[in-house]
């Protein structure tokens, strides 16, 4: 092969700018959003049997999306390929157990609050581990990020179950957990995504045939359990995956806070929910939030 060849696809990646890969893991934020208003059409598919046929999906489309790589000089191969993959199922699995687990002790509302503590625990465990230069500007982000959280969330009642306020508190800290992961294991690991769907697809099926009666979907739950595997799962993990090691990843953190009001305002335009004050007061948070974390040093 001749030296004008075109570069090999890792060679391209690097050569991107910081500032590009962080807006692309901004795209993971209102693909995230998504999850909320395609759920509403799988309400009658059990929990699990759903995530699993959502993972299913997401672990097929990525397949096509990554590349293989070969990796058996720098590590070994099992190592190298499925270590990686098995942080991204217990993240995704756990995020999911985790949440329903606590929806038994605490409301969905109340849980899903808890867990998305995960950005506050994603700065707080990378500081710890040496990751992150913990800065003001970022601890100031994420109290404003929060706040706007709980604004949106209307007003919570928070229970006493402390059982459910820790399962919530593992869901979130199962994606910390892989978050940091990821900024530790930098490099690209060819189908890690794919394969990590497609164990958390087998795990969530299990716990299904143990734990739940199948229910065959109706046209319209497929093709929204379809959408849910294209675009929050496949699409939004890509980006997120590739814009959170390669970007500015404290900036991303804060703004995955944008997640739940990209959810709410897309229930808005879809006749789901109203434009209230209240909604407007949380996006106004989230948005002074994200500035502030972006404000230079």
């Amino acid at each position: 092969m001749t030296s004008t060849a075109a570069a090999p696809p890792s060679r391209r990646c690097r050569s991107v700018s910081s500032k590009t890969w962080t807006a692309v893991g901004l795209l993971a934020i209102p693909l995230w959003a998504t999850w909320p208003a395609l759920s509403l059409q799988t309400w009658q598919i059990p929990a699990f049997e759903c995530l699993a046929l959502v993972f299913l999906v997401a672990s097929l489309v990525l397949s096509l999306l990554e590349q293989p790589t070969d990796l058996s000089h720098l590590e070994p191969s099992w190592v190298w390929s499925w270590l990686p993959a098995l942080a991204f199922a217990f993240a995704m699995t756990g995020s999911a157990v985790f949440f329903l687990m606590a929806t038994r002790y605490i409301s969905a509302a109340e849980a899903n609050l808890i867990q998305f503590l995960w950005p506050a625990m994603v700065i707080g465990l990378g500081a710890l581990f040496g990751t992150f230069r913990l800065k003001v500007r970022y601890i100031g982000g994420i109290v404003l990020g929060f706040a706007g959280m709980v604004v949106l969330s209307r007003s919570v009642a928070l229970s006493e179950s402390y059982e459910g306020v820790g399962l919530a508190l593992l869901g979130g800290l199962s994606w910390a957990l892989y978050c940091i992961f990821r900024l530790k294991w930098r490099r690209s690991t060819g189908a890690l995504l794919a394969r990590g769907f497609g164990l958390a697809a087998f795990t969530c099926g299990v716990l299904h045939l143990f734990l739940e009666p199948t229910i065959v979907p109706t046209a319209t739950s497929a093709v929204a359990i379809a959408a849910s595997g294209i675009a929050p799962g496949a699409l939004a993990n890509w980006a997120w995956d590739h814009g959170f090691r390669r970007g500015n990843s404290q900036l991303l953190t804060v703004t995955a806070y944008a997640s739940p009001l990209c959810s709410a305002l897309l229930l808005v335009v879809l006749g789901l929910e109203s434009l209230t004050p209240r909604l407007l007061a949380g996006a106004s948070l989230i948005v002074i939030a994200a500035l502030l974390s972006h404000t230079q040093a």
